[in-house]
This record gives structure tokens, sequence and C-alpha cells, in this order.
């Protein structure tokens, strides 16, 4: 006789088709809303970190012996990936939304603007609806520069004759009040290149006009300052002394003399001089 190859009971089969699909039910969603985690994170490009040697634990409880459920382990993975974005937020430096507004205001909240711009054109700000606190910080940094080095610009001026106002404005102008890679690398807050032929001094390049221009690197900014100064009294310069203080005759004598290639170069220390009211240091001498 043949082998029994008869069906199993129609209502034990029943029941196994019925649990399948109690599954499906159960854990259709689950599943659901985790392939949209998954592909919000690689869509966003954010990090989910699960470390293969520290895999998610299958009993948080020593007591509870059974595996975890689905749920438990979609919680689970919900908070790895949450702990995952915060530390790329971290690494990444990311100032959360909520608490912005809450951070002290730095030195710097707006890099590609200059911290001059708004002493050459004080509407600036309201202008391009700039932030309040990016105006103050701005502007607090110019007011830095002006009290941390207005008592050397007034030493220069006593020894060499270079009014104290020309040295500031230019040091604002040609350092970024001190902001430039210039002035934080090598100390220099006059854009002064090196000698023709440079001996006994340290040079470096930035690549300003061309890569073949090589700029001073000085041990401190004071030595910035004295540079500066016997620079303003070469033979190139000489005819300036003349002007004694006043500022604008020095600003279009530098120009003349091709301090720089900036057209509006004398309007712009002209202008960082009076609207920063920098010949009150040139009477205090």
């Amino acid at each position: 006789m043949p082998a029994n190859t008869s069906s199993p009971h129609p209502s034990a089969l029943g029941r196994h088709v019925a649990r399948l699909f109690d599954y499906a039910v159960h854990y259709g969603v689950e599943l659901a809303l985790i392939a949209l985690i998954l592909y919000l994170c690689i869509s966003r490009g954010l990090a989910v970190q699960i470390d293969v040697h520290d895999p998610l634990p299958l009993s948080p409880v020593p007591e509870e012996a059974a595996a975890v459920s689905m749920g438990g382990w979609f919680s689970q993975l919900r908070q790895r990936a949450t702990a995952s974005f915060v530390s790329l937020e971290q690494r990444n430096n990311v100032q959360p939304l909520d608490d912005f507004n809450s951070v002290a205001v730095t030195n710097d909240p707006a890099p590609h603007i200059s911290n001059l711009t708004l002493v050459l054109s004080p509407d600036y700000g309201l202008r391009k609806r700039l932030a309040p606190r990016i105006i103050a910080a701005k502007r607090q940094r110019v007011r830095q520069y002006v009290d941390r080095y207005a008592p050397a610009a007034q030493r220069e001026q006593r020894a060499y004759g270079v009014p104290a106002s020309i040295t500031l404005a230019q040091g604002l102008l040609e350092s970024n009040a001190g902001d430039s890679k210039l002035a934080v690398n090598s100390n220099n807050h006059f854009g002064i290149k090196c000698r023709s032929k440079c001996l006994g001094c340290t040079c470096r390049n930035y690549g300003d006009d061309s890569r073949y221009d090589m700029f001073r690197v000085f041990d401190t900014v004071g030595d910035s300052f004295r540079e500066h100064s016997l620079l303003l009294n070469s033979s190139r310069y000489a005819k300036l002394k003349v002007y004694g203080t006043d500022y604008k005759k020095w600003a279009h004598g530098l120009k003349s003399c091709g301090y720089a290639t900036d057209k509006q170069y004398a309007h712009k220390l002209i202008k960082i001089i009076e609207e920063l009211q920098l010949d009150r240091y040139d009477r205090t001498v």
C-alpha cells in the first residue's frame, strides 16, 4: 500500500495560518516604523552606531529569561539611534536650536563679515537684517582692539611721529581688528611684507596678491607696531612727516605712496578714524 500522504488535520493547519497572520499584524507596524527610521537616517546622513561587540541586550533583567519582545527591541534601537544623533551633533559642534539664544556672544559669530564692515558702513547691519548679537559682537571686537592697542599706537607716535589714529586705523583695517590669519598666526597687524633682502627675519606666504608674496612673521604684536613705524619713517614715506597729525593728509599720502592697492584705501582709513574718533589719541600723547 502506498505511504500515508494525507494532509494535516484542517483545524491544525488553520491554527498555524491564524498564528502567522497574528504575528504579521502584531509586528507589521513596528517593522514598518523600523524601516522608516532607517530610511530617514540614511537619507539625512545621520550616523546610527551599533557596536557589534556590544549587541543590544536581549534580557536586561536577569530574572526575565525570555527573549525581549519586538517592541522592546524597537525601543532599544530607537534609544541607540537618538544617542548616536546627539553624539554626531556634539562632534560637529552643532548648537541645539532651543539653546541657541542662551549662548554667550563669541568674538566672531559671523566670520564671513569683516569686523570693520559695520564701521565703514554703519547701517549695513540693519540693511542686511543681521541678528543683534552679530552686530554687537562685531562692534565689541573693534572696541576691544582700540582699547588694547591705543597705548602702543601713542607710544609709536611719541617715538616716531606717526599719528596714533593712522596706526590704529591701519591696524584695524589690515588685521580685521586682530582676527586675520596674518595677525593671529604671525602677529603681523599691518600687512607688512618681507624686505627685498630678508636677513634676520622670518616670512610666510599667505597668498595675498601672488603666491610669491611673503609676509613678515613677528614674535610679538609690539614688534609689528614698531616695524610699522620704521616702515613709515623710511625714504618711501618720509614726506608724510610734514603733515604732523593731519590724519586726512596722512591717509591720502599713504595711498599715493603705494601702501595698498585698494583705490578706496585713504577713504576707508578716514572713515574708520572719524567713526571711532581715533584722532582723540593724537591729542593725548
